[in-house]
Parts: structure tokens; sequence; C-alpha cells
């Protein structure tokens, strides 16, 4: 995948050839990867099914709803999606479905480091595409005024997303690892993350290493 300010994703299939419960038995976490890139297809499906747009409800004259892939309280949508590979970093826009460019840098290698184990280390420098899933706080607020809540809340929020692109991955004969634990300060700085928002999953995602 090129680097560009702006990548406009493909539109995502609503029909595969896996059933989900196909997806479930298949499903596998993947720590080796092989060389094999993905392309930008199959990082449209990725986003769509962890957060992407699948209806708009016109709530009033001024104000409209997009609604998610993954449920979410009190409609907050508090989630943020960043993609990186080898030709930067982006966020991911769910209205336009198109990825923005945040760093025209590789940061793979850099947030590597965040990892506490050698595994995880090499997962996140060696899969073809790393997807952080992270928590806007203000976004996050908007359900409840009590951070303790909004912070669970965000949790099972991220917990139903990332099952979504989990077996979305397996269909597409993918392998994925969920990295909960890692350096938070390492992630911020590999990321340069705004201090507002809170990382939750690490997710190396690519073809598995036979």
């Amino acid at each position: 995948m090129k680097k560009e300010k702006v990548l406009v994703l493909p539109t995502p299939r609503i029909k595969g050839e896996t059933s989900v419960e196909e997806a479930i038995m298949i499903r596998r976490t993947v720590r080796k990867f092989s060389g094999k890139d993905v392309g930008l297809p199959v990082v449209s499906q990725l986003v769509w099914v962890l957060q992407g747009k699948v209806w708009v409800e016109d709530l009033s004259e001024e104000e409209k709803t997009f609604h998610r892939t993954a449920p979410s309280a009190g409609r907050s949508y508090p989630l943020e999606v960043y993609v990186a590979f080898s030709g930067g970093l982006y966020r991911y826009e769910a209205k336009a479905h198109a990825l923005h460019l945040i760093r025209g840098k590789d940061v793979r290698k850099e947030l590597s480091e965040a990892a506490i184990t050698p595994l995880n280390r090499e997962a996140i420098k060696t899969a073809p595409l790393i997807i952080i899933l992270a928590m806007d706080n203000q976004r996050a607020l908007k359900a409840t005024p009590l951070m303790e809540n909004a912070i669970r809340f965000v949790f099972l929020e991220a917990g139903h997303a990332t099952q979504n692109l989990i077996l979305e991955a397996a269909s597409l004969k993918l392998g994925v690892c969920t990295i909960t634990s890692y350096r938070v300060a390492k992630v911020y700085e590999a990321l340069e993350l705004p201090r507002d928002q809170r990382p939750i999953y690490l997710l190396p995602i690519g073809f598995a290493k036979e």
C-alpha cells in the first residue's frame, strides 16, 4: 500500500464465503506471520467490521446517528481506530470509510518495543498490518459522567468490536494476535496519540507463517 494523505477504501462486502460458525471454528491466535502483504480491500473489510458505518438514524432535522458494526453505550461511539503498515500510520474515519495519514513513517518497529513479551514484540514487528484500538475519553463520558463506568462500557464495546474483526480475519484466512499487555507510555510515544485517548488493543494481523 502506498503512502497517501487520504486512502479512500473500497466498499466493504456484506456477504462472504465463510459462515460465522466456520469462522469461530478456524479462529486461531497467530504471532508468526509470513511476508505476504495485506491489500487495501482486506484492510477495508477489517476496519469496517471493527467500527464501520451500517446505517444512519435521523434523530431530528439537525441530528443524525451513524450506527456502527458494534453496539455502543448511549450511542457515544468512543472508539478510535488506527492502522499501521509500511506506508505509515493512519486514522480510520467511519463516516467516509477512509484512512487519514497521521505519521508518514513505518511505526511498527517502534511500536513493538511497547510489548511485554518477546513473542508479541516479534508479532508487531513482522505483521504487515497493525490495527490499534483506542478510547476517546471525552466521547466515552457522553454515556455516563463517571469515568469508572465510562471505561467499563468502552472496554466491553472494544471486546464486541474486536470479536467482529477476529472472525472476519478468520474468514479471510488471516491470523490475529490480540495484545492488551504493553507499556502504555511506549504506545503513546510510538503513535504520538493525543493525551485524551487511551490505547486498548494492539492487533497484529497477517497471513500465518507456515
